[in-house]
């Protein structure tokens, strides 16, 4: 065979080939009275989209704690301790979430001495054992002398559950003070008694 008759077999092939893709699909002529053959139809191919779809987050389930929280009574004489379930979204909240547990009671006997403050920031640096707490005071934050002895107490009992927990530093309105409330000087930082 001849490379020139070798280049006439390749172009009819081709040309089969166009002429047989190019017809599929199309509906028959209709010439006088003649009936229509029926068809197979094409196969379709399913179309696939390049993007996936994007999951609908679903929330990550809070999680529950229970600790102790701490109060004091009507008189400001003692502590009187609780057991109440935290919910918490990550580990690391958990310390401020037991803090903000003892802003508020369901027992009219147990007063809350943290009802008035806010926790502006709450760090764990868990290589150090150490909790940092940044507070800003409300009016009714401001105590006696029996009343900043059982605030402080209550925060370091509160913090000191948490075994990991070795010290706590204080800070007031972001600044280190010596003293909460004017009565009762507040080491920097407070430690865990041994």
């Amino acid at each position: 065979m001849t490379k020139t008759s070798r280049l006439l077999h390749g172009v009819l092939l081709v040309s089969a080939i166009t002429l047989t893709l190019s017809a599929c699909g199309q509906k028959p002529q209709l010439t006088g009275a003649a009936t229509p053959q029926p068809t197979t139809a094409p196969i379709s191919t399913p179309v696939t989209s390049s993007a996936t779809p994007m999951p609908t987050p679903t929330p990550d389930p809070l999680k529950q704690k229970k600790v102790k929280a701490f109060y004091s009574d009507q008189d400001e004489m003692k502590l009187i301790e609780k057991e109440v379930t935290i919910s918490y979204k990550l580990d690391a909240d958990v310390y401020e979430s037991a803090l903000n547990a003892l802003k508020k009671s369901d027992d009219p006997k147990a007063v809350p001495l943290f009802d008035d403050l806010k926790f502006t920031s709450v760090a764990f640096d868990k290589a150090k054992g150490e909790l940092k707490l940044d507070m800003k005071f409300g009016p009714k934050t401001q105590l006696g002398a029996p009343g900043e002895d059982l605030f402080l107490q209550a925060l370091k009992k509160t913090v000191f559950q948490f075994p990991e927990v070795k010290s706590v530093y204080v800070l007031k309105d972001s600044k280190q003070v010596d003293s909460l409330m004017g009565h009762l000087e507040l080491p920097y930082p407070i430690k865990r008694a041994n």
